[in-house]
């Protein structure tokens, strides 16, 4: 009996596209396929795009994910310093997404591979997927996983895509084609995979992915940090800001629009500021060599919100840390994109009623203002 046979009903053909459940699947399933692939195309065509400098800036991407992976540093500083290979395997995963979902080629092998690739990232990024100061998220990849096991048991890519054309265009071709002899089925074959048999490969492979994800953080364990900043090599540049209490009662940094250089920055913040309790705030730092800063020469991967007066906050250079009242705050970045950056503060520090918009907050010159980097 062909794999595409619908006698069975219950059946789903190993071929890619060969599903035969014995109904249609639902367009939605097929709207559902191509919204993800979309979803795929904008995180691949961000990877593509030059001013995103996709490749320079993977290792300090890598390493930001420091202070949210299950066994800490060990593993993103490893993906760090070996970022051709880890930036051209995941630009190759997205872009193989982005095609198979799109337009229903290889539709159900895309749906396994989405979650284990998911699974993986997800136990490397779990710190960042369901908390965010100031809020919480449930994060893109547990979606991904759900989403694929709900495209892989609606049948995707039996209508609206490359793989139905395909099945068609081979059994026209058959037909014309007809062969005298077939080959026998091999005993205890039947050329198909019971659905719930091809769910269980996926719930077991996802959990595999996520499995290998954390064993390969164990496998690369935090290392012992030293008491002083990274030993870092090439030009190093410095550059020191202080929080004062300006005359008008506010807090200040100083300076708050400076230019450095691109390449290895140390930069010191000295807080003259009073401690300040952010309940809630898990404050990991991100966007630093090793994912650390140092408050008086103690190495965190994550800051205490009991005392967090400050933060100096870059989206643009992925970089937060986070700054005590009443310490002294160094770390060490990796720059090099040039360009101008708007930095910020996102402790709650306004002097008015509501404390996260009043002024000195997003007040330029007070708790924000630019980074000018030059080559």
């Amino acid at each position: 009996m062909p794999a595409s046979s619908t006698e069975d009903g219950g059946r789903i053909g190993v071929g890619a596209g060969s599903v035969s459940t014995g109904r249609s699947p639902s367009r939605m399933i097929e709207v559902l396929r191509i919204g993800l692939g979309l979803v795929w195309f904008a995180n691949f065509f961000f990877i593509l795009y030059p001013a995103n400098n996709y490749w320079g800036e993977f290792p300090s991407v890598a390493r930001s994910f420091a202070p949210v992976s299950f066994g800490g540093p060990g593993f993103p500083d490893y993906a760090a310093t070996h970022p051709l290979f880890f930036s051209w395997l995941v630009a190759l995963i997205t872009g193989y997404l982005a095609i198979a979902f799109t337009f229903g080629l290889t539709t159900r092998a895309a749906c396994f591979v989405a979650s284990f690739f998911s699974a993986g990232l997800f136990a490397i990024q779990i710190g960042s997927i369901f908390v965010f100061p100031g809020g919480t998220d449930v994060g893109e990849h547990p979606l991904f996983i759900l989403i694929s096991g709900v495209l892989l048991v609606g049948g995707a890519g039996t209508s609206l895509s490359l793989d139905e054309w395909s099945q068609r265009a081979w059994s026209r071709y058959r037909s014309a084609h007809p062969r005298a002899e077939r080959p026998a089925t091999p005993a205890g074959w039947t050329g198909a995979l019971s659905m719930r048999m091809l769910f269980s490969y996926f719930i077991a492979g996802t959990l595999i992915s996520l499995a290998i994800g954390v064993g390969l953080i164990v496998a690369f364990p935090l290392q012992p940090a030293s008491s002083g900043p990274p030993l870092v090599t090439g030009p190093t540049t410095y550059e020191n800001l202080s929080i004062n209490i300006a005359p008008n009662g506010w807090p200040q940094y100083t300076p708050a629009n400076f230019t450095i250089h691109t390449g290895v920055v140390i930069f010191s913040i000295v807080d003259n500021d009073s401690p300040m309790n952010w309940s809630g705030c898990p404050c990991p730092v991100l966007g630093t060599v090793g994912g650390v800063e140092y408050v008086n020469g103690t190495p965190m991967h994550n800051v205490s919100g009991a005392n967090v007066a400050h933060s100096f906050n870059v989206p643009d250079l992925n970089l937060a840390v986070y700054s005590p009242g009443g310490n002294t705050t160094s770390f060490t970045v990796d720059v090099s994109r040039t360009g101008e950056f708007v930095w910020f503060c996102v402790v709650p520090c306004g002097v008015g009623a509501d404390p996260y918009n009043t002024p000195p907050m997003n007040v330029l010159g007070y708790m924000t203002g630019t980074i000018t980097v030059v080559g």
